[in-house]
């Protein structure tokens, strides 16, 4: 389907714009969710599963349909076309008989009253509401005042704009400040779009909050062998944007925080990303990093969940609440907010079978070849009585972690990463994963 189609029929989903509360003050119910990526779609589908009939009103920043924002990196650098980041249909999404109110931040959540309020100064009554608005990358550490708008990377938008900018004739070298996971692969479209990467990053490694150093040492080899060039404990300290005489070719220049100048074409700034909870303002509702949840992914306001990037839920390997920004996750968490709005909505309360049974935080990221994989705790200050085992050979690292207590015979494997060298789908450095991650989960739940 093409890019204009895709948008025809977002547009036909489109129903019940610029109702007002008024609208929702009759008998029938209406379920309100803000944000309409992974975790509110499931949350309509497991709605509509629980054999809710009521309204569903979805509002949406955009007036596309919900994409993969882990995909955006390979519409990026060309290995994917703009209607593969597109996970669901609109066909298969209208069969959710969804309100869809698109281009409509919402500014406001009044828990209390039970209503949604938008920029644009509408109002919609709701009986449940489920905040899902994901996160947004930040520019924090960045000169703001230099005159150039860097690239980030998690909307279709950005990915346009970064795809436009690596496949310009005149980009011939990128910067890429950041050492995080949406950093290496904004890395790897530029790579594939024929440009030279250098990476600047404040930590010792890359993935600082992923890998350890073992293992993020042989990754950066890889990236070494594929002429990336790395410069850590630094950061950008100014950026001047050069014109006429001064270009010479380059668009930019920028000086280290170590005292080294060089030219660029284009920055890419991957400093994170961050859930904007300015809605809740007032609201009462718990936040502490994200939107607090119980095992219902309910808040602490009646009538209003959270779900995806934007809630704090149980990881399991610690039993805390914690941010897990992974697609999966969300999905998950979205499927158990709409069981239990279903339920709330029927008059009763969510079976026990069905609340969120936690996560763990899992990694997987292949640059040009180099496969990354991490799951669980990877931060021996996190682990009590930390045992960390490290085992080469000449197509990979891996690295566990283990908890002890009683000793060192009693250890329980609480984390781990493994680098190969090669990227081979199916293949042992996948295999190997994929039975430690079972181990950490088995050992979670007893």
């Amino acid at each position: 389907m093409s890019e204009e189609k895709m948008q025809n029929a977002a547009d036909a989903q489109v129903a019940g714009q610029g109702a007002t509360s008024e609208s929702a003050a009759g008998a029938e119910q209406v379920a309100a969710i803000v944000g309409w990526g992974t975790a509110g779609v499931n949350a309509a589908i497991a709605l509509r599963g629980a054999g809710y009939a009521g309204v569903i009103r979805a509002f949406s920043d955009t007036d596309i349909l919900p994409y993969s924002p882990i995909l955006t990196s390979y519409y990026a650098g060309g290995e994917k076309t703009y209607e593969q980041c597109f996970p669901w249909s609109a066909e298969a999404l209208a069969e959710l008989n969804v309100e869809m109110v698109p281009n409509a931040r919402v500014a406001k959540i009044d828990a209390a009253a039970q209503r949604v309020g938008t920029e644009a100064g509408a109002e919609y009554a709701y009986d449940v509401c489920l905040v899902a608005v994901g996160a947004r990358p930040t520019t924090a550490g960045f000169p703001q005042d230099c005159g150039y708008e860097p690239l980030v990377l998690r909307t279709m938008d950005d990915a346009a704009r970064m795809k436009a900018a690596f496949e310009s004739a005149a980009c011939k070298r990128v910067l890429v400040s950041g050492a995080s996971m949406i950093a290496l692969k904004s890395m790897e479209a530029a790579l594939n779009c024929g440009c030279a990467v250098s990476l600047v990053g404040v930590n010792d490694h890359i993935l600082d909050f992923s890998a350890l150093p073992a293992a993020a040492e042989r990754f950066e080899r890889g990236l070494a062998a594929k002429g990336v060039q790395m410069r850590f404990g630094q950061h950008i300290a100014g950026v001047r944007v050069l014109d006429g005489a001064d270009a010479e070719g380059s668009r930019l220049e920028v000086a280290f925080s170590g005292g080294d100048v060089e030219r660029f074409d284009e920055i890419v700034v991957a400093h994170g990303v961050r859930s904007d909870l300015s809605l809740l303002e007032g609201s009462g509702i718990a936040v502490d990093r994200a939107i607090v949840v119980d095992d219902f992914m309910r808040t602490s306001a009646s009538h209003v969940f959270a779900a995806g990037d934007c809630a704090q839920a149980t990881e399991l390997v610690t039993g805390e609440k914690r941010v897990l920004g992974i697609w999966k996750t969300a999905a998950l968490q979205g499927q158990c907010a709409g069981r239990a709005m279903a339920a709330e909505l029927a008059g009763g309360e969510p079976a026990q079978a069905d609340a969120y049974r936690g996560a763990i935080m899992t990694n997987t990221i292949a640059v040009n070849g180099t496969l990354f994989i991490s799951a669980g705790l990877v931060d021996p200050r996190e682990v009590p009585g930390c045992v960390v085992e490290t085992e080469e050979t000449d197509e990979m690292t891996v690295v566990r972690l283990y908890e002890t207590k009683g000793g060192a015979s009693e250890k329980r494997l609480v984390g781990f990463n493994v680098v190969a060298d090669k990227d081979e789908p199916g293949g042992t450095a996948y295999d190997i994963g994929a039975m430690l991650t079972l181990r950490i989960e088995e050992g979670c739940r007893g």
